[in-house]
């Protein structure tokens, strides 16, 4: 699995990867092909990588330098196509030559200033044997032709075509095709040379991909204060855990995210709480978390200590379910098979599940959740459920968002204040019984009286359903 697989279907790493400030297509291409990392070891690397980088930025000696290798980047054109070619020993024609050529004069620069930055994790290979060929002259400029340096008798058939060109003799015709075929010869014998340096110039390529990709990621995580991840084996824990993405569309707002504090164990965890509570941005803030350590990114948490996993399977609102003709109830029983045939499989996983059988009728949408959360049990799944069913039989943790308190003073309240009213934080819950807060919350928020009255009645309760906060 690659970036470009995920991007997709959440818009959270679509997010991220919209932040990352990559400054070449090749950097991109490298971003999108970044592979899903399960091993520890391979995880660290990248993240050594990324470390480096974000050191590099903190340290206002280095801006030259790294603001030299931005500027150089930029200047980077694609391409692969070229060396592709040049791999399979195509002969180059002269824009080919002189995108190398360009290229490898630009990983000059790139290099000059990785060693000013005593780089330890990114190095572009020496192509000054590329640039001797393709620069007989040695002037060091960025542009290409079949020099008169290369042969002396192209340098003698060129004097004299220059000498006769305003004529239209048989003379002149005769040397200009000398020289056509001349240069022809130049560019099969620059090929063949150039082949020889392929491996380096193909490495020179995946350097400086590389060295874009992890600039953005660092770039990334001192703009959005993400953080290292550390990589742990047994539990995954978050301190102050965020969602990027909804914390920047809360600050655009003069509104404050609310961060989570958060264990994970090999096993099934209830979150319980009131509309609105952040249930399932909690859920996709987690996912989110662990794709970036797995593909090789900060977290956007003040501490992070992350198990990896062998696969990630969510099952959220599936927008897509009614452009392939799948009910709610057919959508969200597809994503469920996905999650237990994973599970049968033993594979290490993290599954996250978003009130679960929530659209079918709530008795037998309670006997499936209760049968879900049993094999997450049964096969020590780390996995995080969020449900509104009460008498949930499972022993596993429980713990529920505290949701609002809403002071006595407050009568009234609308979709832009309710926020402040709202405490995010988790707290254990030992009780079988969900939150009851809707039909409060409906009131808060201005619902008619007269239905309000009669939804209390249904409901068989006249207590108020929040209590005030002291």
């Amino acid at each position: 699995m690659i970036l470009a697989d995920i991007i997709p279907q959440y818009n959270g790493i679509k997010h991220i990867t919209e932040l990352l400030p990559l400054r070449s297509s090749a950097g991109r291409k490298r971003m999108l092909s970044q592979t899903f990392m399960t091993k520890a070891k391979d995880i660290k690397e990248e993240l050594d990588k990324v470390e480096e980088m974000y050191g590099f930025l903190l340290n206002p000696q280095f801006e030259k330098p790294i603001t030299a290798i931005q500027q150089t980047l930029m200047q980077i054109h694609y391409i692969q196509n070229s060396l592709n070619a040049l791999v399979q020993k195509h002969i180059m024609d002269e824009i080919e030559l002189f995108e190398i050529k360009r290229f490898a004069l630009l990983c000059e620069e790139i290099t000059t200033q990785l060693d000013t930055l005593s780089c330890q994790y990114i190095a572009v290979p020496d192509l000054n044997k590329v640039i001797e060929l393709l620069d007989p002259e040695s002037n060091r400029t960025a542009h290409f032709f079949i020099y008169s340096a290369y042969d002396p008798l192209l340098a003698e058939a060129r004097r004299q075509y220059k000498a006769l060109e305003d004529e239209q003799s048989d003379e002149a015709q005769l040397l200009r095709e000398q020289c056509l075929n001349l240069e022809d010869r130049i560019r099969q014998r620059l090929s063949k040379n150039l082949h020889s340096y392929s491996s380096d110039l193909m490495q020179a390529w995946e350097a400086v991909a590389t060295l874009d990709f992890t600039l953005a990621r660092a770039g990334l995580a001192l703009e959005s204060g993400l953080v290292r991840p550390q990589i742990a084996s047994d539990i995954t824990q978050y301190e102050g855990l965020f969602h990027p993405g909804i914390k920047e569309i809360l600050q655009k707002k003069n509104q404050r995210f609310h961060p989570w504090d958060i264990q994970l164990f090999d096993a099934p965890c209830l979150i319980t709480g009131a509309n609105m509570a952040g249930k399932t941005v909690l859920l996709k803030t987690i996912a989110l978390n662990q794709y970036l350590l797995q593909f090789g990114f900060f977290v956007a948490a003040a501490k992070a200590d992350i198990v990896p996993v062998d696969v990630i399977r969510t099952a959220f609102d599936d927008e897509q379910s009614e452009l392939t003709g799948l009910s709610s109830f057919a959508a969200e029983i597809v994503r469920l098979q996905s999650v237990l045939s994973a599970i049968k499989e033993g594979k290490k996983m993290l599954v996250l599940i978003d009130e679960p059988a929530r659209t079918t009728n709530p008795h037998e949408g309670l006997a499936i959740a209760n049968a879900l959360i049993d094999l997450l049990e049964k096969h020590r799944v780390r996995s995080l459920i969020t449900t509104h069913y009460s008498k949930i039989q499972s022993s596993c943790r429980k713990l529920r968002i505290k949701g609002l308190k809403i002071p006595e003073t407050i009568s009234a309240i609308t979709i832009d204040t309710i926020n402040r009213y709202m405490d995010y934080s988790l707290m254990e819950h030992r009780s079988n019984e969900a939150p009851r807060e809707a039909i409060q919350i409906a009131r808060l928020l201005g619902l008619d009286e007269e239905l309000i009255s009669l939804a209390r009645f249904y409901a068989g309760r006249n207590e108020t359903e929040i209590e005030p906060s002291t």
